[in-house]
């Protein structure tokens, strides 16, 4: 009555099998089971996803406060007792579901919000190439400012704080972006487009734009020059995405925390938010390669 779809699971074994197999909303997990146990279970989603971006609701006999600090030290949001009471069981379901779903209107909001936020000295820096051209090349200033209108009306689009969109709409965006640059940095900038045809699929909006952003602004721009490879793919079951320069990379460290927001010097929110989006709908975030002086590759997937 509800309105909750419920999937179980015979293991925590299984249940970290599914948890990729979808977007879910809250973990309840017994803590007494076989071979994991529901802290060891807990332990292992914490792994992926931030106490926040999946809860998870632990039952249990024991109710001494040692019992009780292991699940939360394990990162459980919170426990019932057994045996369970019926309406106090719903409270908690509904509380930590209401969190999981408030938490990814943020991120929605928080994506479009920061593209909203045009960087000043990418506009100036455009504004400035426009009035260059004004005197060489009027063909050229033409295009630069019709895309720079498109680039403008996609930042402020509506679509930017919806759940999905269709991929068309996030390439187009990316085209137009592309274009500004290439006609701001000229030879430094190469593009190569590998786009199957005929995708039909929806994927977070703002989930490419921020992946070629970042590989422009830190990869390519701090070489001489630089190219950059955006390639879809259309798999049987999902499609996969891929950004791909060959800039200046990352060493180990970088890699490591650039997903974490742990680095002293953010390579931008933009990489986090569209990671912890992924997470929460397909259960998979960014999945990064990186070699320092010879480039970075930046792949997600996308179920059809």
């Amino acid at each position: 009555m509800d309105h909750y779809e419920i999937v179980t699971a015979s293991s925590g074994k299984e249940a970290l099998a599914i948890l990729s197999e979808n977007e879910w909303d809250l973990v309840i997990t017994d803590v007494m089971m076989p071979q994991m146990s529901g802290y060891e279970l807990t332990a292992a989603i914490r792994e992926r996803f931030s106490i926040s971006e999946l809860p998870i609701l632990l039952l249990t006999a024991r109710n001494r406060p040692e019992d009780i600090e292991a699940g939360f030290h394990s990162g459980a949001n919170d426990y019932v007792t057994k045996p369970v009471d019926a309406m106090e069981l719903r409270s908690r379901v509904r509380a930590l579901t209401e969190l999981k779903n408030s938490v990814s209107e943020r991120l929605r909001l928080e994506a479009a919000w920061l593209q909203a936020q045009i960087q000043p000295h990418f506009l100036f820096n455009t504004l400035n190439t426009i009035a260059a051209l004004s005197d060489i090349d009027s063909a050229r200033m033409t295009a630069l400012l019709e895309e720079l209108g498109k680039y403008l009306r996609a930042s402020f689009d509506f679509n930017n704080s919806k759940k999905l969109v269709p991929i068309e709409h996030e390439l187009a965006f990316v085209r137009s972006y592309l274009f500004i640059e290439k006609q701001r940095h000229d030879d430094r900038l190469d593009v190569v487009w590998e786009v199957d045809d005929h995708i039909e699929v929806q994927i977070p909006p703002l989930s490419i734009q921020p992946l070629v952003e970042n590989a422009i602004r830190h990869g390519l721009m701090k070489r001489a020059r630089g190219g950059k490879i955006i390639r879809v793919t259309n798999c049987k079951e999902y499609v996969e995405i891929s950004v791909v320069d060959d800039g200046l990379g990352m060493d180990d460290y970088t890699l490591k925390n650039v997903l974490e927001g742990t680095l002293e010097k953010p390579r931008g929110i933009g990489l986090i938010n569209t990671n912890r989006r992924l997470k929460q709908i397909y259960g998979k975030g960014l999945h990064i390669e990186s070699i320092p002086g010879q480039g970075t590759a930046i792949t997600f997937s996308v179920k059809k």
